[in-house]
């Protein structure tokens, strides 16, 4: 399983503007070159000598890897866009050969004045991330713009233990007033996070932001959207890590989770939660459950969402709650969320699949 990691880069100006340079001729190699395909030209073959770029060869021969994937995923995807691949926003990718990391340092190569050069760029890193550079195998480098700011994205494999499929099962309800309920094969019920401080915060922010753009202060408007983005991700972090210790705690072999895909369309909407609805990131919750069960060696198993919160699990018959209680006519009543855990928990008919790549 691969992962990433993404670090700050401490540019001084000359690193910068070499970089800068570097990331622009970079999607711009990549892009003639993936338009020369689609004219005709055989890419397959080329090596580093058949392109003209001032980049270094390694670059050279990784805007040729990029420009066949893209090509590889334009056929794929043909029959539903006539749009050829292109890059837009400035990018480098450095295969795990051509780059190192010495302590706080990242060595890779750049070009300037059309010959080859090594920065040694200063980051910052933590201890963890540290820790994950030296124990593992590393992959590809990528770096990017995250805001302003120039960042190292660096892959990293991950040893999956091996799942057993057979055993206790868990099923995680998400949603936006309790940002996730699980329930096992066993009985055991658990809430996880606080919505109501999630919705006040993301009102928060939004009401922030209105006000700046207003004012025209849109700097300080990215650097607050950076902010909550951060803070959200996190309580995500923090929610699927409680979610897969209690598993592994319990014992449980299988956790399942609802096929999301048109959670935004098929949701009842109101004024008053259609701002969180439409911000909260469903998807990313349900992929960091995902890889850190992979991590732990459970297996993670997607079901169809249609009447998990309307099914009563004794009858089968299907209404409405009444606001959070659910109570269906042969008796059974219980809170809607831990309704919708349930039935998740006791699906059988999975859909979909999913890979996971990366993490910050």
């Amino acid at each position: 399983m691969q992962l990433s990691e993404t670090v700050k880069l401490y540019l001084n100006e000359e690193q910068r503007s070499l970089l800068v340079r570097t990331m622009d001729e970079y999607i711009e190699t990549v892009n003639d070159l993936v338009s020369s395909a689609l004219n005709g030209a055989e890419i397959q073959n080329y090596s580093s000598k058949d392109v003209e770029a001032d980049l270094p060869s390694a670059l050279k021969n990784q805007c040729i890897r990029d420009a066949r994937s893209l090509l590889r995923r334009y056929n794929r995807q043909r029959k539903t866009t006539d749009s050829p691949p292109v890059l837009k926003r400035p990018c480098c990718y450095i295969n795990n050969q051509n780059y190192r990391i010495k302590g706080d340092r990242i060595e890779f190569p750049v070009s300037a004045a059309g010959k080859p050069r090594r920065l040694s760029v200063r980051t910052r890193m933590s201890e963890k991330q540290k820790e994950v550079f030296v124990s593992h195998k590393l992959g590809t480098l990528r770096i990017v713009f995250k805001n302003k700011r120039i960042v190292a994205q660096i892959v990293y494999e991950v040893k999956e233990t091996e799942p057993v499929k057979e055993g206790k099962e868990m099923g995680v309800d998400l949603g936006i007033k309790c940002p996730a309920v699980a329930c096992t094969s066993d009985g055991l019920i658990r809430f996880y996070g606080n919505g109501r401080k999630n919705k006040y915060m993301r009102r928060r922010y939004a009401s922030l932001r209105k006000k700046l753009q207003k004012e025209k202060h849109m700097d300080t408007v990215r650097r607050i959207n950076s902010k909550e983005q951060r803070i959200m991700k996190d309580i995500d972090h923090k929610i699927s890590r409680k979610i897969v210790d209690t598993a592994v705690s319990k014992d449980v072999k299988v956790i399942k989770l609802e096929q999301l895909a048109n959670i935004r369309s098929s949701t009842r909407t109101s004024r008053k939660n259609n701002h969180s609805l439409h911000s909260w990131s469903f998807y990313r919750l349900s992929k960091f459950i995902e890889y850190k069960a992979r991590k732990a060696g459970i297996t993670v198993a997607y079901v169809d969402p249609a009447y998990t919160s309307q099914r009563c699990p004794v009858c089968g018959s299907i209404h409405h709650a009444k606001d959070r209680t659910y109570t269906c006519k042969c008796g059974f009543a219980a809170h809607r969320d831990i309704l919708g855990a349930m039935n998740i928990c006791n699906a059988t008919e999975y859909v979909g699949g999913s890979d996971i790549r990366h993490t910050a």
